[in-house]
This record gives structure tokens, C-alpha cells and sequence, in this order.
């Protein structure tokens, strides 16, 4: 791992949070180590810049382009994930340069975080200036935020080097040479510090953002559901970094459901009703307070916000069109009666979006879908705002480019490649390439919670309490209820998993819950999207462009779009070779 000097400047940030006004501070950047952890003030700041190192998922890359949700329209580095290529000198987006698309998962940053944490932890808890209550507050989010960096290292590499002190400058340099834990011992640590933090926090935060009880028993449920995973059972490689090498399976998953238990337990959180895709959409673009745990938020007048919006949006209205979904995930959106979409069926082949889980038009926008008016200049050819991802039959005979196609009026450069593009966290009220949003990046959901619950009683025999949870999160969309078998042709797994594709979609689980269930080798096949052709039919469709209105019977052929592949490597990803350098200690992962 990196070395860092105890020096102490630090970056005073009140964006994340609202508030640090009774901090007067004269220069505002270096403090004495005594000045810092004998006012409270001057401690909440350090904190709050920490909180900084916790990034978000919206992004242009997303790590959704990494797995079989979408597809990143520019590349930024997602090749060598998509590929099983990724090398300890070729990381690809996982060392890519936007320290804001991934901060919470670089490892060189990650350390730098764990270290300014050690420091709090170590002089908070030796301190005796602080009032009790502020002391332990700032234990208690100290401890629940290194857990969540330890655990973001876990879900990418394993078991990791566990550093719970401050290394001083001109020390002997094997004490910076830390061995990696085993995976055990660093699902210990983790679950060890949320218990601590557990102990230390209160259900209410001390700001918008801050770590609450609610949050740490939360993250611990997530932790344990993982560490009772088939990948850390099975543990191909043998190596104790990689997984269990003994213990019981059966005795994790119950470990699991008694954390995600008390999750529930608490009584302060649930799942608001959604019985429309705008309602479901607005969870995740107006506010969502009684389903949200835990979440990065932004403030307009701090200076926070993100660009979402002009990320991922179609270039029909200006935008990047980011990250675009793959064929696979649109497929796994369940017909609105519970049964399997497939495009074997001719009834579904015909109208692909017709009749779908309502969660599929809050998330996709596909060809045809109504969205919001474009901007000024481009509202005179599309005076609704139809997304138009397909080609167009004109009167000539001719096919015309829709307007959010690479081959269309605007950016083509910057088209989807998939033929959809991404609706979730987009905020549909506003103009996507002049307006900022401010919604919040959710890191954990009651939703999470009660998946994470409904797949470990599953794994359980626990059959009854297993759909209790998952219906618990489909009834909030109308969707009806799964059958304690699962119904035709799927295990109560399957729908398990399949429902945690759709209610967390490009939310950051995807990538890592392939993995944990080993079903990647399946997963990674080459990815796919749709080519839609409008033909000129008067019983058809109607469609308003440039001022006159055509109707349009439309053909779907699904392409392939992108090449994925799979080397069992690719299960965790390699330790930075500059870090293996630096650490004699170091094992590298399976396969590097």
C-alpha cells in the first residue's frame, strides 16, 4: 500500500453539507494537530472532507458498461473489464484519470481515505476536549466510512491489506509493508467496525448525508450477504485471500438474514408506493426518504451537483448518451403479468415495449417512448419528444435517421450504439444540456435491504419469509407476486436474482453480483442491441416530425453491438502492480 505522512493540512469543504458556519478560520487550510481535535468544529470539518472521498455512481463512464447492463457509448477505459483482459499495469476504468467517477473504488485513494480516518479515530479516541456526544458521533461515521471503503476493496479484490493505525514518517519500512489480510479476517474488520459504528450512532444523522445507525446495520447486511456468496464458498482458487478456505456456507447465510433482520427491525424505513414509472422514476430524481439509508447528496449552493442529465441523456437533445442499455438488460424486464418476456413469442416480438414491468419506462428510453419536449431549435422537428432511436420510412422510399441515432442531425458522435438510452436518475423536468441536477446517488436502499434479506432466506430453505421480502418490493410497482416455487421455468433464485437486475439496475450491484453467484461465464457473452425500422403503414403508429405527421409500422432486429468475453481471472480484479512494487508482502490475485 501507498505511504502517507501525518501531516495535517487540510482541505476545509462544506459543499457536501450544509452548515460549518461557526467555522472562522484564518489561513483555512493549515492547522496544528491540537487545533483540530479540540474544537469540534475543525473535527466536523475534517470529517465532512473525508465524506468527499466517497464519490457516486452518475458518470459517463458508469460501472454499469462493465457488465451486461449497458454499453459505454465513448470506450473511457471499459475495455479490459469487458474483455477479462485487465492486467496489474492495465486496470482500465478501474485506474481511470476522473478521480469523480470512481473515487470510493481506487485503491491509491481509497488508502489515502483510511488513512485520514485512522488519524481521526486515533486522536478522537484519545482526546478529552470533545464533548461526549460530538466524540462519539464522530467515532461512529469514522468507523462506519472506513468499513465502507474496506468494503469497496473487498468486492474488487478480496481479502486486502487491514491498516487500523497511522504509520509515522521515518519508521522502520516494513511496517509499511502490510501483508493482505485473508478474506475472512477483512470480512471481520469490516462487519467488526459497523458494529462499532452501530454502537456509536444514533437513527437520525448529524447532517443530510451523514452516516446514521440505520446505514452501518445496512452496509453490514450487504457485507455478510456477499461473504455468504457461492464465489467466497467455493473459492476456486483456494487461496485464502480469495475466499473461505472452511466454515459453513449455510451458517453465513443465516449470519446474513439476522443482519438485514435488524435492518428491518429498526422500523424507520419503507418502500413508498410507485404505481406508475413517473412515480417509480421520481423516487430517483425528486427524493426518496423513506427508501433511502444512505446517500451522497448535492447542494446548488455549495457548489455540489453532477450532470447526469447531459451524461447519459440522447444526443437528439444535445447530450452524450453515456452509458445505453445492452439488449440483455431490456430483456430481463418481466412482462407487466410476471411471465418472461421472449422474443420466440411472436406477440411480444411484434410490440417489444408494450406491456412491460412499469420499472422498464422509468429506467430505458426506447424508440417511441415520450419523453420530454427538445431543446429550442430541435423542438421544430419533433414538437412532442419521441425518442426516435430507429429509422424512418419517408414517402421517397427513402429511411430517414431518427433524431437520437448516430446517424441523425445532432452530435452523431455522440448516438447510442444500442439503439435505447438511459432514463433512471435523469430528471425529466429538466433541459439535460443547460440545467444541473441535484438528486441524491443512493449507496444503500431499503429495497437492497429486503433482496438482500429475501436472497439469503432463500439460500436458507426459508421459502415463505424469501417471498414475503421479494414481493414486498414488486408489489410497490404493482407487479404481481412471485409463487413460493417461482413459477414456470424459474427457480425462486432466479426470480431473486432477476428482480435485484431490475430494482437495482445501473445502481453499482450488477457487476459484482454476477461475480459473487459465478454465473459471469454466462453473463459475458457479446452484447446486443436493437435496429428498429418504421414502415410507412396508415393503421400504424402515429409520429410528428418537421410539421407533418406519418404512421409507422415498425420492425425489430436484434444486433450485436458489443464484444464481451470471460477468463475466470476477471472474478476479482488485479492488485495495481505499482502497489505489488512498493509491498514485497503482497500476493497477487489468481491469474495476474
Amino acid at each position: 500500500m501507498r505511504v502517507f505522512t501525518p501531516i495535517f493540512t487540510i482541505a476545509i469543504g462544506c459543499s457536501l453539507f450544509a452548515g460549518c458556519d461557526s467555522l472562522n478560520l484564518e489561513p483555512p487550510t493549515e492547522l496544528g494537530t491540537d487545533a483540530v481535535w479540540s474544537d469540534p468544529g475543525l473535527t466536523e470539518a475534517y470529517l465532512n472532507d473525508v465524506y468527499s472521498g466517497i464519490g457516486y455512481g452518475f458518470g459517463d463512464p458508469m460501472i454499469a458498461g462493465l457488465a451486461d447492463e449497458a454499453k459505454n457509448t465513448h470506450g473511457h477505459g471499459d475495455a479490459p473489464m469487458r474483455l477479462s483482459n485487465m492486467t496489474p499495469t492495465d486496470r482500465g476504468l478501474w485506474q481511470w484519470n476522473n478521480e469523480e467517477v470512481i473515487t470510493q473504488f481506487r485503491w491509491d485513494l481509497v488508502y489515502a481515505r483510511i488513512r485520514d480516518l485512522n488519524i481521526l479515530i486515533q486522536n478522537v479516541e484519545a482526546g478529552e476536549a470533545l464533548p461526549e456526544d460530538r466524540k462519539e458521533t464522530f467515532l461512529g461515521e469514522a468507523f462506519f466510512l472506513r468499513a465502507f471503503f474496506y468494503h469497496n476493496l473487498m468486492r474488487l479484490h478480496g481479502g486486502v491489506p487491514l491498516i487500523d493505525q497511522v504509520f509515522e514518517l521515518g519508521a522502520d519500512l516494513e511496517q509499511y509493508q502490510v501483508p493482505r489480510g485473508s478474506f475472512e479476517e477483512t470480512i471481520n474488520f469490516i462487519v467488526s467496525d459497523l458494529d462499532t459504528a452501530t454502537s456509536l450512532l444514533t437513527p437520525s444523522g448529524r447532517r443530510l448525508g451523514a452516516a446514521t445507525e440505520g446505514a452501518a446495520l445496512a452496509l453490514k447486511c450487504r457485507v455478510l450477504t456477499y461473504a455468504a456468496s457461492d464465489l467466497y464458498a467455493q473459492n476456486p482458487s483456494d487461496m485464502e485471500e480469495t475466499g473461505y478456505t472452511g466454515g459453513d456456507q449455510m451458517a453465513r447465510w443465516q449470519a446474513a438474514k439476522d443482519a438485514c433482520q435488524a435492518v428491518i427491525d429498526l422500523g424507520l424505513y419503507s418502500l413508498a408506493p410507485a404505481p406508475t414509472s413517473k412515480a417509480y422514476s421520481e423516487l430517483f430524481t425528486k427524493g426518496n426518504p423513506s427508501g433511502t439509508i444512505w446517500a451522497r447528496y448535492f447542494q446548488g449552493s455549495g457548489g455540489e451537483d453532477h450532470n447526469q442529465g447531459l451524461w447519459v441523456s440522447p444526443n437528439g437533445y444535445n447530450s452524450w448518451s453515456g452509458d445505453t442499455p445492452l439488449q440483455e438488460h431490456v430483456d430481463a424486464y418481466e412482462m407487466a403479468d410476471g411471465s418472461e418476456f421472449s422474443w420466440g413469442n411472436p406477440a411480444h416480438a411484434a410490440d417489444p415495449y408494450a406491456n412491460r414491468d412499469p420499472r422498464f419506462y422509468a429506467n430505458v428510453l426506447h424508440n417511441g417512448a415520450v419523453w420530454r419536449p427538445r431543446p429550442s431549435g430541435l423542438d421544430e422537428l419533433d414538437p412532442v419528444g419521441v425518442i426516435q432511436t430507429g429509422w424512418f420510412e419517408m414517402p421517397s422510399g427513402t429511411l430517414r435517421a431518427g433524431m437520437d441515432t448516430r446517424e441523425g442531425p445532432v452530435q452523431t458522435w455522440n448516438g447510442t450504439k444500442t439503439g435505447y438510452n438511459l432514463a433512471k436518475f435523469v430528471d425529466r423536468d429538466l433541459l439535460p444540456d443547460r440545467q444541473q441536477q441535484f438528486n441524491p446517488w443512493p449507496f444503500l436502499r431499503y429495497a437492497e435491504v429486503l433482496l438482500n434479506y429475501a436472497e439469503a432466506a432463500a439460500e436458507l430453505g426459508l421459502t415463505t419469509e424469501a417471498v414475503s421480502a421479494l414481493n414486498q418490493v414488486r408489489a410497490r410497482v404493482g407487479m404481481p407476486n412471485v409463487p413460493p416455487d417461482g413459477g414456470p421455468g424459474r427457480t425462486l433464485i432466479e426470480r431473486i436474482r432477476q428482480e435485484r437486475q431490475i430494482e437495482l439496475a445501473f445502481e453499482e450491484h450488477r457487476y459484482f453480483d454476477v461475480r459473487r453467484w459465478m454465473i459471469a461465464p454466462q453473463v459475458y457473452t457479446n452484447g446486443h442491441g436493437i435496429r428498429v425500422t418504421g414502415r410507412l403503414d396508415p393503421t400504424g403508429k402515429p409520429l410528428m416530425y418537421a410539421g407533418q405527421e406519418y404512421r409507422y409500422r415498425y420492425e425489430y432486429q436484434v444486433i450485436e453491438v458489443d464484444e464481451r468475453r470471460w477468463n475466470d481471472r476477471a472474478y476479482f480484479l488485479p492488485i495495481p502492480q505499482d502497489e505489488m512494487d512498493r509491498n514485497p508482502a503482497l500476493v497477487q490475485n489468481p491469474g495476474y
